[in-house]
């Protein structure tokens, strides 16, 4: 069932305000997001930067000691 009555030049006036604002909030998020992807690149981390382990954290492999865990036995 279509409209009874249509003016399209007084709907064209009436959705002009919405769809402009509608078009304002896209623009205004792809800014926030390019400004997150900016942002991120800036302040990423380096790969030369130390980093990986802590301090007083052994990371030798010392093959005499027993395993932390107890294998169960299989008989």
């Amino acid at each position: 069932m279509s409209a009874p009555d249509t003016n399209t030049e007084k709907n064209k006036a009436a959705h002009k305000t919405p769809i402009v604002g509608m078009v304002a909030m896209v623009i205004f998020a792809l800014v926030l997001l390019f400004g997150l992807v900016a942002w991120l690149s800036y302040a990423g981390n380096d790969p030369e930067e130390a980093g990986g382990v802590e301090d007083g954290i052994s990371t030798e492999l010392n093959e005499t000691s027993e395993p932390a865990v107890e294998q169960p036995s299989t008989e």
